[in-house]
Protein backbone atom coordinates (compact mmCIF):
# COMPACT_ATOMS: atom_id res chain seq x y z
CA UNK A 1 0.00 0.00 0.00
CA UNK A 2 2.85 2.40 0.82
CA UNK A 3 4.10 2.06 -2.74
CA UNK A 4 0.93 3.77 -3.98
CA UNK A 5 1.23 6.90 -1.83
CA UNK A 6 2.15 9.11 -4.79
CA UNK A 7 -0.93 7.96 -6.66
CA UNK A 8 -3.15 9.05 -3.77
CA UNK A 9 -1.36 12.42 -3.52
CA UNK A 10 -1.84 13.16 -7.21
CA UNK A 11 -4.52 15.74 -7.99
CA UNK A 12 -6.25 14.60 -11.20
CA UNK A 13 -7.14 18.17 -12.05
CA UNK A 14 -3.45 19.06 -12.28
CA UNK A 15 -3.20 16.93 -15.44
CA UNK A 16 -4.05 19.38 -18.24
CA UNK A 17 -4.48 16.58 -20.78
CA UNK A 18 -7.45 15.03 -18.87
CA UNK A 19 -10.89 16.56 -18.94
CA UNK A 20 -12.03 17.44 -15.37
CA UNK A 21 -15.38 15.67 -15.75
CA UNK A 22 -13.63 12.52 -16.98
CA UNK A 23 -11.25 12.68 -14.03
CA UNK A 24 -14.16 12.99 -11.61
CA UNK A 25 -15.92 9.96 -13.13
CA UNK A 26 -12.67 7.98 -12.94
CA UNK A 27 -12.25 8.80 -9.25
CA UNK A 28 -15.88 7.95 -8.48
CA UNK A 29 -15.44 4.57 -10.17
CA UNK A 30 -12.29 3.90 -8.16
CA UNK A 31 -14.09 4.82 -4.93
CA UNK A 32 -16.98 2.48 -5.77
CA UNK A 33 -14.53 -0.35 -6.38
CA UNK A 34 -12.83 0.34 -3.07
CA UNK A 35 -16.19 0.32 -1.28
CA UNK A 36 -17.15 -3.02 -2.80
CA UNK A 37 -13.84 -4.47 -1.65
CA UNK A 38 -14.37 -3.07 1.85
CA UNK A 39 -17.81 -4.68 2.05
CA UNK A 40 -16.36 -8.00 0.89
CA UNK A 41 -13.64 -7.84 3.54
CA UNK A 42 -16.16 -6.88 6.25
CA UNK A 43 -18.37 -9.86 5.42
CA UNK A 44 -15.36 -12.17 5.49
CA UNK A 45 -14.30 -10.75 8.85
CA UNK A 46 -17.83 -11.21 10.22
CA UNK A 47 -17.79 -14.88 9.26
CA UNK A 48 -14.36 -15.39 10.80
CA UNK A 49 -15.49 -13.68 14.01
CA UNK A 50 -18.48 -15.99 14.28
CA UNK A 51 -16.15 -18.96 13.59
CA UNK A 52 -18.36 -20.14 10.77
CA UNK A 53 -17.25 -22.57 8.12
CA UNK A 54 -18.74 -23.77 4.88
CA UNK A 55 -20.51 -27.12 4.80
CA UNK A 56 -21.67 -28.88 1.68
CA UNK A 57 -25.43 -28.27 1.33
CA UNK A 58 -27.72 -31.22 1.88
CA UNK A 59 -29.80 -32.61 -0.97
CA UNK A 60 -33.60 -32.09 -1.10
CA UNK A 61 -35.59 -34.12 1.45
CA UNK A 62 -36.62 -37.70 0.87
CA UNK A 63 -38.95 -39.88 2.95
CA UNK A 64 -35.97 -41.80 4.38
CA UNK A 65 -34.01 -38.67 5.30
CA UNK A 66 -37.00 -36.96 6.95
CA UNK A 67 -37.76 -40.11 8.94
CA UNK A 68 -34.14 -40.40 10.02
CA UNK A 69 -33.95 -36.74 11.07
CA UNK A 70 -37.16 -37.04 13.08
CA UNK A 71 -36.11 -40.23 14.86
CA UNK A 72 -34.42 -38.42 17.72
CA UNK A 73 -36.29 -37.40 20.87
CA UNK A 74 -39.75 -38.57 21.85
CA UNK A 75 -41.13 -40.55 18.93
CA UNK A 76 -44.67 -39.94 20.17
CA UNK A 77 -44.26 -36.15 20.14
CA UNK A 78 -46.29 -34.45 17.40
CA UNK A 79 -44.55 -33.28 14.25
CA UNK A 80 -45.10 -29.67 13.19
CA UNK A 81 -43.97 -28.62 9.71
CA UNK A 82 -43.17 -24.93 9.41
CA UNK A 83 -42.40 -22.93 6.29
CA UNK A 84 -41.18 -19.37 6.14
CA UNK A 85 -38.38 -17.12 7.27
CA UNK A 86 -35.20 -17.99 9.12
CA UNK A 87 -32.21 -15.73 9.46
CA UNK A 88 -29.55 -14.23 11.69
CA UNK A 89 -30.42 -11.38 14.06
CA UNK A 90 -27.79 -8.81 15.08
CA UNK A 91 -29.26 -7.31 18.27
CA UNK A 92 -27.96 -4.12 19.84
CA UNK A 93 -29.51 -3.02 23.15
CA UNK A 94 -29.25 0.71 23.83
CA UNK A 95 -30.44 3.00 26.61
CA UNK A 96 -32.58 5.16 24.30
CA UNK A 97 -33.10 5.45 20.54
CA UNK A 98 -30.60 7.96 19.11
CA UNK A 99 -31.24 11.23 17.35
CA UNK A 100 -29.94 11.52 13.73
CA UNK A 101 -26.12 11.69 13.51
CA UNK A 102 -25.74 10.71 17.17
CA UNK A 103 -23.09 8.29 18.42
CA UNK A 104 -23.67 5.99 21.36
CA UNK A 105 -22.58 2.71 22.90
CA UNK A 106 -24.55 -0.52 23.15
CA UNK A 107 -25.43 -1.96 26.53
CA UNK A 108 -25.18 -5.44 25.06
CA UNK A 109 -24.85 -7.08 21.68
CA UNK A 110 -26.02 -10.53 20.58
CA UNK A 111 -25.91 -12.57 17.38
CA UNK A 112 -28.75 -15.11 17.28
CA UNK A 113 -31.04 -17.01 14.99
CA UNK A 114 -34.23 -15.21 13.99
CA UNK A 115 -37.13 -15.13 11.54
CA UNK A 116 -40.82 -15.65 12.34
CA UNK A 117 -41.01 -19.29 11.33
CA UNK A 118 -37.65 -20.16 12.85
CA UNK A 119 -38.56 -18.55 16.17
CA UNK A 120 -42.00 -20.16 16.33
CA UNK A 121 -40.63 -23.63 15.55
CA UNK A 122 -37.91 -23.22 18.18
CA UNK A 123 -40.67 -22.51 20.70
CA UNK A 124 -42.50 -25.71 19.67
CA UNK A 125 -39.29 -27.73 19.94
CA UNK A 126 -38.62 -26.53 23.49
CA UNK A 127 -42.21 -27.36 24.45
CA UNK A 128 -41.69 -30.93 23.27
CA UNK A 129 -42.73 -31.15 19.62
CA UNK A 130 -40.63 -32.39 16.70
CA UNK A 131 -40.62 -29.50 14.20
CA UNK A 132 -39.39 -29.62 10.62
CA UNK A 133 -38.56 -26.40 8.75
CA UNK A 134 -38.73 -25.60 5.05
CA UNK A 135 -36.93 -22.41 4.06
CA UNK A 136 -34.16 -21.25 1.75
CA UNK A 137 -30.69 -20.16 2.79
CA UNK A 138 -27.27 -19.76 1.24
CA UNK A 139 -24.03 -21.63 1.79
CA UNK A 140 -22.47 -18.65 3.56
CA UNK A 141 -21.39 -18.48 7.18
CA UNK A 142 -24.71 -17.06 8.30
CA UNK A 143 -26.54 -20.01 6.71
CA UNK A 144 -24.31 -22.46 8.54
CA UNK A 145 -24.99 -20.67 11.84
CA UNK A 146 -28.76 -20.76 11.25
CA UNK A 147 -28.72 -24.51 10.61
CA UNK A 148 -26.45 -25.22 13.59
CA UNK A 149 -28.74 -23.35 15.98
CA UNK A 150 -31.83 -25.16 14.70
CA UNK A 151 -30.18 -28.55 15.10
CA UNK A 152 -29.06 -27.71 18.63
CA UNK A 153 -32.71 -27.06 19.50
CA UNK A 154 -33.99 -30.22 17.82
CA UNK A 155 -35.48 -28.62 14.69
CA UNK A 156 -35.23 -30.91 11.65
CA UNK A 157 -33.34 -29.00 8.92
CA UNK A 158 -33.25 -31.73 6.27
CA UNK A 159 -35.71 -29.89 3.99
CA UNK A 160 -33.83 -26.58 3.88
CA UNK A 161 -32.95 -25.53 0.31
CA UNK A 162 -29.45 -24.08 -0.16
CA UNK A 163 -28.36 -21.68 -2.91
CA UNK A 164 -24.62 -21.39 -3.40
CA UNK A 165 -23.00 -18.00 -3.58
CA UNK A 166 -25.92 -15.96 -2.25
CA UNK A 167 -26.43 -14.26 1.13
CA UNK A 168 -28.64 -15.76 3.83
CA UNK A 169 -31.23 -13.44 5.44
CA UNK A 170 -30.17 -11.23 8.32
CA UNK A 171 -31.70 -8.43 10.40
CA UNK A 172 -30.23 -5.58 12.41
CA UNK A 173 -32.38 -5.01 15.52
CA UNK A 174 -32.06 -1.93 17.73
CA UNK A 175 -33.61 -2.51 21.15
CA UNK A 176 -34.57 0.76 22.86
CA UNK A 177 -34.81 0.09 26.61
CA UNK A 178 -36.24 3.51 27.50
CA UNK A 179 -39.04 3.35 24.96
CA UNK A 180 -39.53 -0.44 25.20
CA UNK A 181 -39.39 -0.69 21.40
CA UNK A 182 -37.31 -2.53 18.82
CA UNK A 183 -36.48 -1.35 15.32
CA UNK A 184 -35.73 -3.99 12.66
CA UNK A 185 -33.75 -3.47 9.46
CA UNK A 186 -34.07 -6.63 7.37
CA UNK A 187 -32.03 -7.90 4.43
CA UNK A 188 -33.85 -10.79 2.68
CA UNK A 189 -32.18 -13.91 1.44
CA UNK A 190 -32.40 -15.65 -1.94
CA UNK A 191 -35.79 -15.98 -3.64
CA UNK A 192 -37.50 -19.37 -3.34
CA UNK A 193 -39.13 -20.48 -6.61
CA UNK A 194 -41.90 -23.06 -6.85
CA UNK A 195 -39.84 -25.34 -9.10
CA UNK A 196 -37.08 -25.70 -6.50
CA UNK A 197 -39.03 -28.35 -4.57
CA UNK A 198 -41.00 -31.15 -6.20
CA UNK A 199 -44.20 -32.86 -5.14
CA UNK A 200 -42.48 -35.96 -3.76
CA UNK A 201 -40.28 -33.82 -1.50
CA UNK A 202 -43.33 -31.96 -0.21
CA UNK A 203 -45.17 -35.20 0.56
CA UNK A 204 -42.08 -36.51 2.35
CA UNK A 205 -41.85 -33.33 4.40
CA UNK A 206 -45.52 -33.45 5.43
CA UNK A 207 -45.81 -37.18 6.13
CA UNK A 208 -46.67 -37.77 9.78
CA UNK A 209 -47.28 -34.09 10.55
CA UNK A 210 -49.99 -32.97 12.98
CA UNK A 211 -49.91 -29.37 11.74
CA UNK A 212 -48.48 -27.30 8.89
CA UNK A 213 -47.59 -23.71 9.83
CA UNK A 214 -46.82 -20.85 7.41
CA UNK A 215 -45.53 -17.45 8.52
CA UNK A 216 -46.75 -15.66 5.37
CA UNK A 217 -43.41 -15.43 3.55
CA UNK A 218 -42.11 -17.34 0.52
CA UNK A 219 -45.73 -17.49 -0.57
CA UNK A 220 -45.26 -19.02 -4.02
CA UNK A 221 -43.90 -22.23 -2.50
CA UNK A 222 -46.04 -21.94 0.64
CA UNK A 223 -49.27 -22.12 -1.38
CA UNK A 224 -48.03 -25.31 -3.03
CA UNK A 225 -47.13 -26.90 0.33
CA UNK A 226 -50.34 -25.75 2.05
CA UNK A 227 -52.46 -27.15 -0.78
CA UNK A 228 -50.74 -30.52 -0.40
CA UNK A 229 -51.21 -30.41 3.39
CA UNK A 230 -54.96 -29.92 2.97
CA UNK A 231 -55.11 -32.82 0.51
CA UNK A 232 -53.37 -34.98 3.14
CA UNK A 233 -55.83 -33.91 5.84
CA UNK A 234 -53.23 -31.97 7.83
CA UNK A 235 -54.52 -28.83 9.63
CA UNK A 236 -53.03 -25.61 8.26
CA UNK A 237 -52.19 -22.51 10.32
CA UNK A 238 -51.28 -19.31 8.46
CA UNK A 239 -49.85 -16.12 9.95
CA UNK A 240 -50.70 -12.65 8.66
CA UNK A 241 -48.19 -10.13 9.95
CA UNK A 242 -48.22 -7.59 7.11
CA UNK A 243 -49.38 -7.35 3.50
CA UNK A 244 -47.31 -9.60 1.22
CA UNK A 245 -47.61 -10.90 -2.34
CA UNK A 246 -50.03 -13.87 -2.60
CA UNK A 247 -50.69 -13.89 1.15
CA UNK A 248 -54.42 -13.46 0.60
CA UNK A 249 -54.45 -16.72 -1.39
CA UNK A 250 -52.42 -18.52 1.28
CA UNK A 251 -54.73 -17.32 4.06
CA UNK A 252 -57.71 -18.90 2.31
CA UNK A 253 -56.03 -22.29 2.76
CA UNK A 254 -55.77 -21.90 6.54
CA UNK A 255 -57.84 -23.79 9.11
CA UNK A 256 -56.45 -21.38 11.69
CA UNK A 257 -55.25 -17.81 11.04
CA UNK A 258 -53.10 -15.76 13.44
CA UNK A 259 -52.47 -12.07 12.79
CA UNK A 260 -50.82 -9.00 14.22
CA UNK A 261 -53.09 -6.22 15.46
CA UNK A 262 -52.56 -4.19 12.31
CA UNK A 263 -52.95 -6.87 9.66
CA UNK A 264 -56.78 -7.13 9.58
CA UNK A 265 -57.02 -3.33 9.21
CA UNK A 266 -54.43 -3.27 6.42
CA UNK A 267 -56.06 -6.20 4.62
CA UNK A 268 -59.63 -4.87 4.75
CA UNK A 269 -59.22 -1.09 4.86
CA UNK A 270 -61.33 -0.88 8.03
CA UNK A 271 -60.20 1.52 10.74
CA UNK A 272 -61.39 -0.50 13.75
CA UNK A 273 -59.51 -3.72 14.53
CA UNK A 274 -62.69 -5.53 15.61
CA UNK A 275 -64.62 -4.63 12.44
CA UNK A 276 -61.62 -5.63 10.32
CA UNK A 277 -61.37 -9.01 12.08
CA UNK A 278 -65.04 -9.81 11.43
CA UNK A 279 -64.82 -8.72 7.80
CA UNK A 280 -61.61 -10.67 7.26
CA UNK A 281 -62.80 -13.94 8.82
CA UNK A 282 -66.07 -13.76 6.87
CA UNK A 283 -63.99 -13.97 3.65
CA UNK A 284 -61.93 -16.99 4.79
CA UNK A 285 -64.23 -19.97 4.23
CA UNK A 286 -61.82 -22.63 5.51
CA UNK A 287 -60.78 -20.79 8.68
CA UNK A 288 -62.20 -22.16 11.90
CA UNK A 289 -60.47 -19.53 14.00
CA UNK A 290 -58.94 -16.08 13.69
CA UNK A 291 -56.55 -15.08 16.48
CA UNK A 292 -55.25 -11.51 16.63
CA UNK A 293 -52.54 -10.48 19.07
CA UNK A 294 -52.92 -7.11 20.78
CA UNK A 295 -49.46 -6.59 22.26
CA UNK A 296 -49.34 -6.03 26.00
CA UNK A 297 -53.14 -6.39 26.29
CA UNK A 298 -53.21 -10.03 25.16
CA UNK A 299 -54.99 -11.73 22.26
CA UNK A 300 -58.53 -12.23 20.98
CA UNK A 301 -59.90 -15.27 19.13
CA UNK A 302 -63.04 -15.53 17.03
CA UNK A 303 -63.96 -19.20 16.54
CA UNK A 304 -66.69 -20.46 14.24
CA UNK A 305 -69.31 -22.70 15.90
CA UNK A 306 -70.92 -25.68 14.16
CA UNK A 307 -73.00 -27.10 16.99
CA UNK A 308 -75.72 -24.46 17.41
CA UNK A 309 -78.89 -26.24 18.58
CA UNK A 310 -81.29 -23.30 18.40
CA UNK A 311 -80.24 -20.32 16.29
CA UNK A 312 -83.27 -18.33 17.46
CA UNK A 313 -81.69 -18.05 20.91
CA UNK A 314 -78.32 -16.87 19.59
CA UNK A 315 -77.87 -13.15 20.18
CA UNK A 316 -76.38 -10.57 17.85
CA UNK A 317 -73.73 -8.20 19.17
CA UNK A 318 -70.45 -6.55 18.18
CA UNK A 319 -66.95 -7.88 18.60
CA UNK A 320 -65.93 -4.48 19.92
CA UNK A 321 -68.30 -4.66 22.88
CA UNK A 322 -67.53 -8.33 23.53
CA UNK A 323 -63.77 -7.78 23.63
CA UNK A 324 -64.20 -5.03 26.20
CA UNK A 325 -66.40 -7.10 28.50
CA UNK A 326 -64.33 -10.28 28.13
CA UNK A 327 -61.08 -8.42 28.80
CA UNK A 328 -62.55 -7.00 32.03
CA UNK A 329 -63.85 -10.44 33.03
CA UNK A 330 -60.51 -12.17 32.40
CA UNK A 331 -58.43 -9.54 34.15
CA UNK A 332 -60.71 -9.73 37.19
CA UNK A 333 -59.43 -13.29 37.62
CA UNK A 334 -55.81 -12.16 38.01
CA UNK A 335 -54.42 -12.91 41.44
CA UNK A 336 -51.39 -11.71 43.31
CA UNK A 337 -50.30 -15.28 43.96
CA UNK A 338 -50.19 -16.42 40.35
CA UNK A 339 -46.44 -16.10 40.13
CA UNK A 340 -44.83 -19.55 39.96
CA UNK A 341 -41.77 -20.97 41.65
CA UNK A 342 -40.07 -21.95 38.39
CA UNK A 343 -39.65 -18.40 37.08
CA UNK A 344 -40.32 -14.81 38.04
CA UNK A 345 -43.00 -14.54 35.36
CA UNK A 346 -46.59 -14.53 36.64
CA UNK A 347 -49.14 -16.90 35.18
CA UNK A 348 -51.55 -15.15 32.80
CA UNK A 349 -55.17 -15.00 33.92
CA UNK A 350 -57.52 -17.69 32.63
CA UNK A 351 -59.07 -16.56 29.31
CA UNK A 352 -62.73 -15.55 29.16
CA UNK A 353 -65.01 -16.95 26.44
CA UNK A 354 -68.40 -15.70 25.32
CA UNK A 355 -71.59 -17.57 24.59
CA UNK A 356 -72.39 -18.27 20.93
CA UNK A 357 -73.21 -15.02 19.10
CA UNK A 358 -73.49 -13.40 15.69
CA UNK A 359 -71.19 -10.44 15.07
CA UNK A 360 -72.60 -7.44 13.26
CA UNK A 361 -69.53 -5.14 13.24
CA UNK A 362 -69.06 -5.47 9.45
CA UNK A 363 -72.75 -5.55 8.51
CA UNK A 364 -75.45 -8.14 7.96
CA UNK A 365 -73.85 -9.82 4.92
CA UNK A 366 -70.57 -10.40 6.78
CA UNK A 367 -72.46 -11.68 9.82
CA UNK A 368 -74.29 -14.23 7.63
CA UNK A 369 -71.08 -15.35 5.88
CA UNK A 370 -69.27 -15.69 9.18
CA UNK A 371 -72.05 -17.54 10.96
CA UNK A 372 -72.28 -18.15 14.70
CA UNK A 373 -69.06 -17.74 16.68
CA UNK A 374 -67.59 -17.72 20.16
CA UNK A 375 -65.10 -15.06 21.19
CA UNK A 376 -62.21 -15.57 23.61
CA UNK A 377 -60.00 -12.94 25.22
CA UNK A 378 -56.68 -14.14 26.68
CA UNK A 379 -54.81 -11.50 28.72
CA UNK A 380 -51.05 -11.11 28.53
CA UNK A 381 -49.06 -11.93 31.65
CA UNK A 382 -49.00 -8.96 34.05
CA UNK A 383 -45.26 -8.33 34.01
CA UNK A 384 -43.43 -5.50 35.71
CA UNK A 385 -41.52 -3.09 33.46
CA UNK A 386 -38.17 -4.13 34.94
CA UNK A 387 -38.84 -7.76 33.95
CA UNK A 388 -38.99 -6.93 30.24
CA UNK A 389 -35.63 -6.99 28.49
CA UNK A 390 -36.80 -7.14 24.85
CA UNK A 391 -40.04 -7.82 22.99
CA UNK A 392 -38.39 -9.11 19.81
CA UNK A 393 -40.10 -12.35 18.78
CA UNK A 394 -42.89 -12.17 21.39
CA UNK A 395 -45.53 -12.70 18.72
CA UNK A 396 -43.56 -15.61 17.26
CA UNK A 397 -43.41 -17.32 20.66
CA UNK A 398 -47.17 -16.89 21.09
CA UNK A 399 -47.83 -18.41 17.65
CA UNK A 400 -45.40 -21.26 18.32
CA UNK A 401 -47.27 -22.05 21.55
CA UNK A 402 -50.61 -21.89 19.72
CA UNK A 403 -49.18 -24.31 17.12
CA UNK A 404 -48.22 -26.62 19.99
CA UNK A 405 -51.76 -26.41 21.33
CA UNK A 406 -53.37 -27.23 17.98
CA UNK A 407 -50.98 -30.11 17.35
CA UNK A 408 -51.49 -31.65 20.80
CA UNK A 409 -55.27 -31.20 20.99
CA UNK A 410 -55.39 -28.54 23.68
CA UNK A 411 -58.51 -26.46 24.08
CA UNK A 412 -57.67 -23.35 22.08
CA UNK A 413 -58.29 -20.87 24.92
CA UNK A 414 -55.79 -22.90 26.96
CA UNK A 415 -53.33 -22.73 24.05
CA UNK A 416 -53.71 -18.95 24.06
CA UNK A 417 -52.95 -18.84 27.79
CA UNK A 418 -49.86 -20.99 27.25
CA UNK A 419 -48.83 -18.62 24.47
CA UNK A 420 -49.17 -15.61 26.75
CA UNK A 421 -46.92 -17.28 29.32
CA UNK A 422 -44.26 -18.37 26.80
CA UNK A 423 -44.24 -14.89 25.25
CA UNK A 424 -43.72 -13.36 28.70
CA UNK A 425 -40.82 -15.71 29.42
CA UNK A 426 -39.29 -14.81 26.06
CA UNK A 427 -39.39 -11.10 26.94
CA UNK A 428 -37.08 -11.59 29.93
CA UNK A 429 -34.03 -11.99 27.67
CA UNK A 430 -32.51 -10.12 24.74
CA UNK A 431 -33.45 -11.64 21.39
CA UNK A 432 -36.18 -13.92 20.12
CA UNK A 433 -34.94 -17.27 21.46
CA UNK A 434 -32.77 -17.18 24.62
CA UNK A 435 -35.79 -16.61 26.88
CA UNK A 436 -37.97 -19.34 25.32
CA UNK A 437 -38.72 -21.89 28.06
CA UNK A 438 -38.31 -25.65 27.90
CA UNK A 439 -41.22 -27.89 28.80
CA UNK A 440 -39.92 -28.84 32.24
CA UNK A 441 -39.72 -25.17 33.29
CA UNK A 442 -43.34 -24.37 32.36
CA UNK A 443 -46.00 -24.77 35.10
CA UNK A 444 -47.83 -28.04 34.51
CA UNK A 445 -51.26 -26.47 34.94
CA UNK A 446 -50.80 -24.68 31.60
CA UNK A 447 -50.86 -28.07 29.83
CA UNK A 448 -53.80 -29.65 31.66
CA UNK A 449 -56.72 -28.30 29.63
CA UNK A 450 -56.87 -30.69 26.68
CA UNK A 451 -59.84 -31.62 24.58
Amino acid sequence: ENGNEDAFREDPFENPSEDPSEARRRMEAEMATSLEEAVRRARAARDRELRLTYVEPVPPPSRARVAEASAGGDASAPVIVGMGSAGVDYLASIAAFPEPDAKLRTDSFEVQGGGNCGNALTATARLGCRPRILTKLSDDGAGKAIVDEFEADGVDTSAIVIEKGASSPFTYIIVDRAGATRTCIHTPGPAFAENEIDDDAIVALLTGASLAYFDGRLTEVAIKVATQAREMGIPVLVEGERIRDNLETLLKLGDHVCTSAGYPRDATGEEATETAMVKMLAELPNAKTLVTTLGSRGAVMVARVDDVLDETTTTTTTLRSLVGSLEAEAKAKETKENGDAKSAVPLPAVPATSATVYLEDAGADAATKLGPVRVTFAPAAAMRAEQIADTTGAGDSFIGSFCFGVATGMALPAAMRLGAYVAARKCTALGARPGLPRRDTVPEELFLEAE
